[in-house]
């Protein structure tokens, strides 16, 4: 069990995608979050897949929780102090001045 955990982590460090762990009762659920784009989406899930074919989904469990960027869409990011113009007159700061 700690084997197969350990080879679930590795994996996911190794395609770089971002993840929490939780441990529980029998096994342990490792969640990949963010805002992942189509190609990290398709990483994950071939990574899983190929996961689950050597080792089974006993133990292990994975979970994906994909988190909307709101500002993707509508806004435009100028300069490197990383303003937003979001709308003519209304600009986003993302970070404290």
């Amino acid at each position: 069990d700690v084997t197969a955990a350990g080879q679930a982590e590795a994996g996911l460090k190794q395609q770089a995608l971002p993840y929490s762990r939780r441990n529980h009762k029998g096994g342990v659920t490792f969640v990949i979050q963010g805002a992942l784009d189509d190609v990290e989406i398709l990483r994950a899930r071939q990574f899983v897949d190929s996961y689950y074919r050597t080792w089974g989904g006993r133990y292990v469990q994975f979970a994906i929780e994909l988190k909307d960027d709101w500002l993707k869409g509508r806004s435009f990011q100028y300069g490197a102090e990383g303003y937003i113009k979001m709308s003519p007159g209304h600009w986003y700061f993302p970070s404290p001045l």
